[in-house]
């Protein structure tokens, strides 16, 4: 036989010849064989490769059939599914393309030792699991969880005391999606290892992860690289990108890092729709670029930070661009520092409001060499007169403190004070030191932005409230309900007593229930501006239920020690905050306590999208927001826009700002310095309220009837100097006896009043507000009063001055 036949399927006859005894099989028994085997092969071959590409489930338990995952993995096949049930797992190796999945959330622990979860096959996903207690050698990149194979899914886990999070090393087209990744808690941030670090590895996906208490996410040579919808928070760098092009950072929320986002030597750079907020560390940019090129910045919330956008070397190529468009960059120190050279860019629509500085030139950079466009500036005051939304003039940057700022940053300390005032006039008055303006935007929007809803805070849900309100009432039912029944008397409360006089000098006296707490504590105090002793060695300690009086002339110190006391500037000696001390951690001091300033100032927003702002920024709860809105009568004022609100109203607002997390300390600063008599009166009431109720206050005034209203003790300062502290009803009598007394009569009785004053020996005058002013002896206020009554002459209302 010819062994070298073959099969013609063309004419289906076989190529040799048939053995020798001549039979030849039919054509169609031919044909049929060979069809029925080619039928057999191909149902057979399918079987097998359906067989092959199903994946097999290999469960992991306490009752097996696996009972370790290591064991899984042995037997798997590429494409597998291990479902992990609970239990502690020792660290492993992933060497198979499978699906590893976490129920009950099973923990891996490293014992402290090198990585932990190493992924060395492609497409692994691994998903809903525990991942804890890696190595601590950062050389070593000791990571909970490290990728060096392409396309892994890292999904929905929880990593925690680990040095690095998720570490990918030329991991292309990984997707890391969903995880909570805290750092080793023992280490500061510069020690801790990055809560995600891509090396090499192009295409990757970081999204809707929680990062925090970690070093950096940090990005080195990976392009193509997009970062969204994470919250980053209690970092060093939020983002950090390293020699890295064509990266999309978007819909993040950059929290109380030492800076937010940072390009180096990076190109085609989109940022957009992302909320930085809080950025306090030695730099405090939210966004920071580097030798950077086309840059896109847009549509972000940059609220909070030391800096706004912080520009050095970028764009770095005289082709290339840096666009900054759109964006709200409010309330930080500076809105935009520019580096010496920085030139080329463009700032169009943006809005900035209310930063100390809106921008800095620093290291003696020139103006002029960049284009700021139809932004809106906060202390614009030009006109629209043909309503086209523009300004009419333009706005300019020229101010003379600013600019010895941006040569010494050390002088920012100084600002709004009356030593920055007087340059600030200076600069203005003398043409000869006039400042040279460090931009000008030719046509200025004249209405801010809208805020976008990623930076709102989210509406709170009613149902809290209802349970809330129902269990109030059924716990008032059950009070009373007792009280019905013969339960056992409590003392009563004390009414609140007149604003003219104070009971409140021993509040143990009037609330023997309360326990007395010391909430604040200075000691040994002080603190210098080169020679000047602004502060020398203040000590007093305050308790629940206390108000403490700052009094003393322009310069004594007031402001000075209640930004020690906040913690906004350095000093000598200690300050304890319920507890806390304010020099080593500031930030958290100031959690305890609530600060009113002498004029608050607020976006145009509503009164509740305002309340909304602020309780995101502190981290309180939303729910409160009602309530201290009823209890500050600002109720009916929630939707009116804050300028549309009186002084006595802002004030108001800016109290229940303070209150929001129900700080033990309240610090104000001149609170009703700038409200009329009946504001005034209404809002000291606010605040013997809230001392009533235990409430430490400490505030700075210069009006005797207001220390006398709420104080029960006052700190004489001199020159920095605690020279005495008196009790708050014996200040007028040192530096008082005679006041100025304003009275209101009825326009028709002034001429009538002014002569029977002038009878009894004073010297009235009219002052132009339509009120009638004369000195008296200071124990001797109602008694002018009730002499203008008895002679028929009614007074509307009255005023003391000191």
């Amino acid at each position: 036989m010819n062994t070298s036949r073959r099969l013609d399927l063309a004419n289906l006859q076989w190529g040799g010849k048939w053995p020798a005894t001549g039979y030849r099989p039919p054509a169609t028994c031919i044909r049929l064989v060979i069809l029925i085997g080619f039928i057999g092969w191909l149902v057979g071959g399918t079987a097998v490769a359906n067989a092959q590409s199903t994946p097999n489930t290999r469960v992991v338990s306490a009752n097996g059939p696996y009972t370790t995952i290591t064991a899984a993995l042995e037997a798997a096949q590429p494409g597998d599914i291990i479902e992990v049930h609970g239990g502690l797992h020792p660290a492993l190796t992933v060497d198979k393309s499978v699906n590893l999945v976490g129920v009950d959330w099973p923990v891996i622990d490293g014992q402290g030792q090198g990585a932990v979860v190493v992924i060395t096959a492609s497409d692994v996903q691994f998903q809903g699991f525990v991942v804890r207690g890696s190595g601590s050698e950062p050389d070593r990149n000791h990571a909970g969880i490290t990728v060096a194979a392409p396309r892994a899914l890292v999904a929905h886990n929880r990593l925690e005391d680990v040095l690095f999070g998720v570490y990918v090393a030329q991991g292309e087209d990984t997707v890391v999606r969903g995880n909570d990744i805290t750092g080793k808690a023992e280490y500061d941030s510069g020690r801790k290892g990055d809560g995600i670090r891509l090396w090499y590895s192009p295409g990757v996906v970081v999204e809707q992860n929680i990062i925090h208490e970690t070093r950096d996410v940090v990005v080195w040579y990976s392009p193509h690289v997009i970062i969204r919808e994470n919250v980053i928070r209690n970092g060093r760098y939020g983002v950090h990108l390293m020699y890295t092009d064509q990266v999309e950072i978007s819909h993040n929320q950059l929290l109380n890092n030492s800076v937010g986002a940072y390009a180096m030597y990076a190109d085609d750079v989109i940022i957009s729709y992302n909320l930085i907020t809080g950025q306090r560390g030695p730099s405090g940019y939210a966004l920071g670029f580097k030798d950077a090129s086309n840059v896109l910045v847009h549509d972000n919330v940059l609220v909070d930070n030391g800096g706004g956008i912080f520009l050095d070397g970028t764009p770095f190529y005289p082709q290339s661009y840096g666009r900054f468009e759109d964006n709200i960059i409010a309330f930080n120190d500076v809105g935009v520092v520019l580096q010496p050279a920085v030139k080329g860019n463009d700032f169009t629509g943006n809005t900035f409001w209310e930063n100390v500085s809106h921008m800095t030139l620093q290291g003696g950079g020139k103006p002029g060499l960049n284009n700021w466009l139809s932004n809106f500036w906060s202390d614009y005051t030009g006109f629209d007169a043909d309503g086209d939304g523009l300004g009419d003039t333009a706005y300019t940057s020229e101010r003379f403190y600013e600019n010895l700022t941006d040569q010494e940053p050390r002088l920012r300390m100084l600002a709004y004070s009356p030593a920055a005032q007087a340059i600030e006039f200076a600069g203005q008055s003398f043409p000869i030191i006039r400042p040279q303006p460090k931009l000008s935007d030719p046509a200025p929007l004249v209405q801010p932005g809208t805020i976008p809803a990623f930076a709102m805070p989210p509406v709170p849900s009613v149902w809290p409230l209802l349970v809330t309100a129902v269990a109030l009432i059924l716990l008032g039912l059950f009070c009373s309900g007792l009280a019905y029944f013969g339960a056992p008397t409590r003392r009563p409360q004390p009414t609140n007593p007149p604003t003219q006089v104070n009971p409140m000098n021993n509040l143990a006296e009037s609330y023997p229930d309360m326990p007395l707490l010391t909430n604040l504590r200075i000691t040994g105090v002080s603190k210098r501006y080169g020679k000047i002793h602004a502060l020398q060695d203040i000590s007093f300690t305050a308790q629940t239920g206390d108000a403490i009086a700052l009094w003393g002339a322009n310069g004594a110190g007031k402001t000075t020690l209640l930004k020690a006391i906040l913690g906004l500037i350095t000093f000598e000696g200690q300050i304890e905050v319920n507890g806390r001390d304010a020099r080593r951690d500031g930030k958290n001091t100031r959690r305890h306590i609530g600060y009113v300033p002498q004029e608050a100032v607020f976006y145009d927003w509503d009164v509740t999208a305002t309340m909304q702002f602020y309780a995101r920024l502190k981290k309180a709860n939303p729910a409160r927001i009602p309530l201290l809105l009823e209890q500050l009568g600002l109720a009916e004022h929630s939707q009116k826009p804050v300028p549309a609100l009186s002084g006595g109203l802002k004030q108001r607002l800016a109290l229940a700002i303070a209150r929001l997390d129900e700080p033990p300390v309240l610090l104000l600063d001149e609170p009703t310095a700038s409200l009329d008599a009946q504001a005034r009166r209404d809002y000291l009431q606010l605040l013997i309220g809230l001392r009533q109720a235990g409430k430490t206050i400490v505030f700075a005034s210069h009006r005797l009837e207001e220390v006398e209203a709420l104080a029960n003790r006052v700190l004489l300062l001199e020159q920095g100097q605690l020279v005495e502290t008196l009790p708050a009803n014996e200040l007028r009598a040192r530096f008082a006896p005679e006041v100025e007394m304003a009275v209101w009569v009825a326009e028709g009785a002034r001429p009538f009043a002014l002569a029977h004053l002038q009878q009894i020996g004073l010297n009235p005058h009219l002052n132009g507000r339509g009120s009638i002013v004369t000195r008296v002896q200071n124990g001797q206020k109602m008694h002018l009063i009730q002499t203008l009554n008895d002679n028929g002459i009614q007074v509307v209302d009255f005023e003391i001055e000191q």
